[in-house]
Protein backbone atom coordinates (compact mmCIF):
# COMPACT_ATOMS: atom_id res chain seq x y z
CA UNK A 1 0.00 0.00 0.00
CA UNK A 2 1.25 3.55 -1.08
CA UNK A 3 1.66 6.42 1.40
CA UNK A 4 -0.83 8.12 -0.75
CA UNK A 5 -3.55 5.83 0.09
CA UNK A 6 -2.63 5.76 3.85
CA UNK A 7 -4.75 7.46 6.67
CA UNK A 8 -2.24 8.89 8.61
CA UNK A 9 -0.74 10.49 5.69
CA UNK A 10 -3.94 11.98 4.31
CA UNK A 11 -4.28 13.27 8.06
CA UNK A 12 -1.27 14.87 7.86
CA UNK A 13 -2.49 16.25 4.90
CA UNK A 14 -5.61 17.49 6.24
CA UNK A 15 -3.70 18.97 9.62
CA UNK A 16 -2.09 21.01 6.72
CA UNK A 17 -4.68 22.58 4.72
CA UNK A 18 -6.20 23.27 7.83
CA UNK A 19 -3.16 25.36 9.77
CA UNK A 20 -3.14 27.14 6.02
CA UNK A 21 -6.99 28.13 5.93
CA UNK A 22 -6.15 29.13 9.50
CA UNK A 23 -3.49 31.27 8.56
CA UNK A 24 -5.37 32.94 5.48
CA UNK A 25 -8.79 33.42 7.37
CA UNK A 26 -6.63 34.37 10.26
CA UNK A 27 -4.54 37.52 7.83
CA UNK A 28 -8.11 38.26 6.60
CA UNK A 29 -9.62 38.99 9.69
CA UNK A 30 -6.71 40.80 10.83
CA UNK A 31 -7.49 43.38 7.53
CA UNK A 32 -11.19 43.72 8.29
CA UNK A 33 -10.10 44.61 11.81
CA UNK A 34 -7.42 47.23 10.15
CA UNK A 35 -10.02 48.36 8.31
CA UNK A 36 -12.81 48.51 10.97
CA UNK A 37 -10.21 50.67 12.89
CA UNK A 38 -9.17 53.08 10.17
CA UNK A 39 -12.83 53.78 9.76
CA UNK A 40 -13.49 53.96 13.47
CA UNK A 41 -10.69 56.49 14.28
CA UNK A 42 -9.86 58.32 10.21
CA UNK A 43 -12.66 58.08 8.24
CA UNK A 44 -11.59 61.01 6.26
CA UNK A 45 -8.72 59.07 5.43
CA UNK A 46 -10.09 55.69 4.36
CA UNK A 47 -12.26 58.20 2.12
CA UNK A 48 -8.87 59.53 0.34
CA UNK A 49 -7.44 56.55 -0.09
CA UNK A 50 -10.12 54.55 -2.10
CA UNK A 51 -11.23 57.97 -3.74
CA UNK A 52 -14.40 58.53 -1.98
CA UNK A 53 -16.19 61.89 -0.99
CA UNK A 54 -15.48 62.88 2.70
CA UNK A 55 -17.88 61.19 4.90
CA UNK A 56 -19.97 64.49 6.07
CA UNK A 57 -20.86 63.48 8.64
CA UNK A 58 -18.49 60.48 9.45
CA UNK A 59 -21.03 58.76 11.88
CA UNK A 60 -21.61 55.98 8.83
CA UNK A 61 -17.87 55.54 8.50
CA UNK A 62 -17.46 54.66 12.21
CA UNK A 63 -20.38 53.01 12.74
CA UNK A 64 -19.83 50.57 9.28
CA UNK A 65 -16.23 50.13 10.75
CA UNK A 66 -17.55 48.82 14.31
CA UNK A 67 -19.83 47.10 12.15
CA UNK A 68 -17.06 45.27 10.14
CA UNK A 69 -14.93 44.44 13.52
CA UNK A 70 -18.33 42.92 15.04
CA UNK A 71 -18.62 40.62 12.29
CA UNK A 72 -15.53 39.98 11.65
CA UNK A 73 -15.60 38.61 15.67
CA UNK A 74 -18.14 36.45 14.67
CA UNK A 75 -15.61 34.36 12.54
CA UNK A 76 -13.76 33.23 15.09
CA UNK A 77 -15.19 30.03 16.04
CA UNK A 78 -14.63 29.19 11.96
CA UNK A 79 -10.95 29.77 12.83
CA UNK A 80 -10.41 27.85 15.89
CA UNK A 81 -11.92 24.60 14.02
CA UNK A 82 -12.87 25.28 11.26
CA UNK A 83 -13.74 21.61 9.83
CA UNK A 84 -16.44 21.33 12.58
CA UNK A 85 -17.96 24.87 12.97
CA UNK A 86 -18.49 24.78 8.84
CA UNK A 87 -21.29 27.43 8.87
CA UNK A 88 -19.61 30.66 10.22
CA UNK A 89 -16.78 30.05 7.34
CA UNK A 90 -19.35 29.51 4.33
CA UNK A 91 -21.44 32.36 5.77
CA UNK A 92 -18.26 34.48 5.38
CA UNK A 93 -17.75 33.06 1.98
CA UNK A 94 -20.93 34.06 0.33
CA UNK A 95 -21.26 36.90 3.24
CA UNK A 96 -17.99 38.66 0.97
CA UNK A 97 -19.85 38.02 -2.65
CA UNK A 98 -22.69 39.39 -1.08
CA UNK A 99 -21.00 42.91 0.16
CA UNK A 100 -18.36 42.34 -2.93
CA UNK A 101 -22.02 42.78 -5.22
CA UNK A 102 -23.22 45.13 -3.00
CA UNK A 103 -19.96 47.89 -3.43
CA UNK A 104 -20.47 46.83 -7.21
CA UNK A 105 -23.90 48.44 -7.06
CA UNK A 106 -22.50 51.55 -5.16
CA UNK A 107 -19.70 52.21 -8.04
CA UNK A 108 -17.14 54.32 -7.66
CA UNK A 109 -14.17 54.23 -5.33
CA UNK A 110 -16.65 50.97 -3.55
CA UNK A 111 -15.11 49.05 -6.52
CA UNK A 112 -11.92 48.77 -4.49
CA UNK A 113 -14.21 47.82 -1.73
CA UNK A 114 -16.02 45.04 -3.81
CA UNK A 115 -12.28 44.43 -5.27
CA UNK A 116 -11.33 43.28 -1.93
CA UNK A 117 -14.74 41.33 -0.80
CA UNK A 118 -14.82 39.25 -4.23
CA UNK A 119 -10.90 38.88 -3.86
CA UNK A 120 -11.00 37.47 -0.90
CA UNK A 121 -13.95 35.59 -1.23
CA UNK A 122 -12.42 33.60 -3.66
CA UNK A 123 -8.84 32.95 -2.26
CA UNK A 124 -11.31 31.28 1.15
CA UNK A 125 -13.82 29.35 -0.80
CA UNK A 126 -10.03 27.84 -2.92
CA UNK A 127 -8.55 27.27 0.43
CA UNK A 128 -11.52 26.20 2.29
CA UNK A 129 -12.42 23.81 -0.78
CA UNK A 130 -8.96 22.01 -0.04
CA UNK A 131 -9.81 21.67 3.65
CA UNK A 132 -12.73 20.14 3.11
CA UNK A 133 -11.33 17.70 0.56
CA UNK A 134 -8.62 16.97 2.75
CA UNK A 135 -11.20 16.78 5.60
CA UNK A 136 -12.79 13.58 3.33
CA UNK A 137 -9.56 11.77 2.66
CA UNK A 138 -9.59 11.05 6.46
CA UNK A 139 -12.63 9.57 6.90
CA UNK A 140 -12.33 5.87 6.99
Amino acid sequence: MSDGLSIGWSGEQQKGAQRLYQGVLGFNMFLHIVVGLSCLFAPQWVAQVTNLPQPIPDGWTRGWGATLMLVTALYVPGLLNPVHKRAPNIIGIMGRVWMGTVWVFCGGGFLTFAIFDYTWALILAFFYVRLFRATVMTRP
